[in-house]
């Protein structure tokens, strides 16, 4: 039974497998080719080449070269499309430099504009300071700008049992506020009504006015200005000596004190009804008919 496995397992012979007519043919051959082997190992004589080796060289000859000629060709355009990008990339290149050189000149140019402009800047504030600082000055010279300052306080009334003679009238006021000016006064409110440069004291009737508002006895004057020198000055003046003359003889009530730091209030604006602001041409022509003989 073993034996029997084993020969059902081993392989069958060649000649029981293949048919006989290919197995003559394949023997025939193989015999032929190892007699002409052996016959040119014994001379030495090199095989010559059959029709299909002949037909195969030429074929990959044909076919190397047409690899080669493709390798040119395609080596040429790509040469060509390298020269093309190259120079696109110099034009490119070139291109913007320009326009890089372009901007340069403007940003010069814009920034000597800043600079020119920051200098005008700074020319136009400064200008606006100064101006802004006369305003502020002349608003507290005429009376429509607030101030702080030391100064005095100086108060006056009629004197007791006066008659309507005797009162304080407005031109009495009047001569007092022109002593203080010139005694050195910068500022002068009286009875919170600040003194401008278009009011005035007035009397309807024993009823003074100023700036057309009434005001009431006794009179206070808050006058900012120099507190030490203020009092001496207003004896020693003229206008001054004046007053003290016109005060001793009705009898009016007068009292000078320090007033310490004091804030006046601004006067009321008030629009202007004929007059205007006169022009160059209208001044220089004033000045010249004052300067004519």
């Amino acid at each position: 039974m073993a034996e029997r496995r084993a020969v059902e397992a081993a392989p069958l012979p060649e000649h029981v497998t293949v048919p006989l007519l290919s197995l003559i043919t394949q023997r025939s051959l193989d015999a032929d080719y190892e007699h002409v082997a052996a016959r040119r190992r014994t001379t030495g004589e090199r095989p010559a080449p059959g029709p299909r080796q002949l037909i195969a060289g030429g074929l990959v000859l044909l076919v190397f070269g047409a690899l080669v000629t493709m390798a040119a060709v395609r080596t040429n355009r790509s040469a060509a499309s390298d020269n093309a990008s190259r120079e696109s990339l110099i034009q490119q290149v070139d291109l913007r430099r320009a326009a890089v050189g372009e901007l340069q000149k403007r940003l010069s140019t814009a920034e000597k504009e800043v600079v020119t402009l920051q200098q005008r800047l700074n020319t136009t504030t400064t200008q606006e300071k100064a101006q802004l600082a006369r305003v502020q000055r002349l608003a507290a010279r005429t009376g429509f700008g607030a101030v702080t300052g030391p100064g005095i306080r100086v108060t006056l009334n009629s004197a007791p049992d006066s008659g309507d003679n005797e009162l304080v009238r407005d031109s009495d006021l009047t001569l007092l506020s022109d002593a203080l000016w010139a005694a050195g006064a910068e500022a002068i409110s009286v009875n919170g009504q600040r003194l401008n440069a278009l009011g005035a004291f007035r009397n309807v009737g024993i009823q003074v006015l100023l700036n057309t508002q009434p005001i009431n006895p006794p009179y206070v004057f808050s006058v900012v200005g120099n507190p030490d020198t203020m009092p001496a000055d207003l004896l020693s003046s003229a206008i001054g000596e004046k007053w003290y003359a016109l005060k001793d003889s009705l009898g009016f009530r007068f009292d000078v004190q320090d007033g310490g730091t004091m804030t006046l209030p601004a006067a009321r604006s008030q629009s202007l009804r004929s007059a205007r602001i006169a022009t160059t041409n209208e001044v220089e022509k004033q000045q010249q008919g004052d300067s004519a003989p």
